[in-house]
């Protein structure tokens, strides 16, 4: 199966012979401002569930792996894990830029600033979109997100 970016290797420990790897990035992009890739990519893996659980993958970046439906487990696991700490750091109003030592293993980098704030909006929009952060808009247009 092309496994394409949705289901990329994680760990040797999880997954036999399968070194840690990055995972897929989920990002709201300038062109959809207010959109909700996080909930698409979610039902995205739901629905792969479909196929055979000892399938070989063929990843779009890194070594070919089987075991599907475990490799899918800890994705969406992986990021209701970030949504769960991104919502209780948000306890008090929070920009994406704030967001990403929550979010993200490693600090982040002025080259991957792009990157990490598309996903940290992806993760932040999930939860305004099911009601458990409202967004605040300050005078010079900055987003804050705050539990609902």
């Amino acid at each position: 199966m092309d496994g394409g970016d949705r289901a990329r290797p994680l760990a040797r420990a999880q997954l036999p012979g399968v070194r840690r790897k990055n995972t897929s990035n989920v990002s709201v992009y300038p062109t959809e401002p207010y959109a909700d890739p996080l909930a698409d990519w979610l039902e995205s893996i739901e629905t792969l569930r479909a196929v055979d659980k000892d399938i070989l993958v063929l990843p779009a970046h890194n070594e070919p792996f089987k075991g599907l439906h475990i490799r899918l487990d800890q994705l969406r696991d992986d990021h209701h894990a970030k949504l769960d700490k991104l919502l209780a750091f948000c306890a008090e109003p929070r920009t994406a830029f704030e967001s990403f030592a929550t979010l993200f293993r490693k600090p982040i980098g002025e080259g991957d600033y792009g990157i990490a704030t598309g996903e940290a909006v992806a993760h932040l929009h999930w939860l305004e979109e099911r009601g458990k952060l409202r967004r605040m808009t300050d005078a010079a247009g900055v987003d804050r997100f705050v539990a609902a």
